[in-house]
């Protein structure tokens, strides 16, 4: 098949780029002899892994509107040591069909909503496809901020996560975090290449925070996982949560996070904010 909208053929030509100039020759198979005069392996090394034409592949770094099929696209994944995940985000953007979707009129389904609101004490929030942060029960706006005080294009997660130094200063393991955050926003939007909120977004975070800069144009891409994560409140002290993901199976791409206490220090500190479940819909801050 061929990748007909061009802010795809350029995301995989990027994506191709990067992951072929981080290998390392060696470990590859390639013996090195004198000097290289590129990083990693040249190109004519991944079509010979790959079984595809050198045009081919030159063509596919290039952007170019060219038919390839699954099973060869599949190869240069491997060939190119790509993760399972990584392997995803390169034939999500050769077919176009992924698990994202672009539309969202802003509201979520009553029962998770409902859901949401009745992890108080725990935080828990919702968020868009675009990464737009929609809602928050109490517990979440007490210890991240409350959302519907800002501008609506400073609400997303990961503009949050790396322009705002009060969420800078809650992780005690920021840098992983983040990183993290970058790799799945990368994989969960990739059908949104060239989609003008998010390419702004993008934008923004490139000339703001030289972190992003640099994580960014690494190419990371994974799904988001459980994980564990220690934050340290300047009110409720130091708090570690397993951070518990979930995404609806509509096609309105809207996800929710809850952050589960991960030792009684932690719920005992959420206890004592007095916060309560809330049960019936309708009832999410930042709706």
């Amino acid at each position: 098949m061929v990748i007909e909208d061009r802010e795809r053929r350029k995301e995989l030509a990027a994506f191709l780029r990067a992951r072929r100039t981080a290998l390392d020759p060696v470990a590859a198979g390639f013996p090195t002899t004198g000097r290289r005069r590129t990083a990693g392996l040249r190109r004519e090394e991944v079509a010979v892994l790959a079984e595809i034409s050198v045009t081919l592949y030159t063509w596919l770094e290039q952007a170019r509107p060219v038919p390839v099929s699954v099973a060869a696209l599949t190869r240069v994944a491997a060939a190119l040591a790509c993760t399972d995940e990584e392997t995803q985000l390169v034939l999500t953007l050769l077919s176009g069909r992924g698990p994202a979707s672009p539309e969202h009129d802003g509201a979520a389904a009553a029962g998770l909503v409902g859901l949401v609101a009745q992890q108080d004490p725990s935080p828990a929030w919702l968020i868009g496809p675009r990464w737009e942060g929609f809602g928050q029960n109490e517990s979440a706006r007490l210890v991240f901020g409350d959302w519907t005080r800002r501008d609506v294009a400073d609400r997303g997660l990961l503009t949050l996560m790396f322009t705002d130094p009060f969420i800078r200063s809650l992780f005690r393991d920021w840098h992983e975090q983040a990183r993290r955050l970058i790799a799945e926003f990368r994989l969960s939007t990739a059908l949104h290449s060239g989609d003008p909120a998010l390419s702004a977004m993008v934008d923004r975070l490139v000339q703001e925070s030289p972190e992003f800069r640099e994580w960014w144009q690494q190419y990371p891409a994974q799904t988001r996982a459980e994980a564990t994560t220690t934050l340290d409140h300047p009110e409720l002290g130091t708090l570690v949560f397993q951070h518990v993901p979930l995404r609806t199976q509509d096609a309105s791409g809207i996800r929710a996070s809850f952050l589960v206490p991960a030792d009684e220090a932690t719920a005992g500190a959420l206890r004592s904010t007095g916060i309560r479940p809330r049960f019936g819909p309708g009832n999410l801050t930042g709706e």
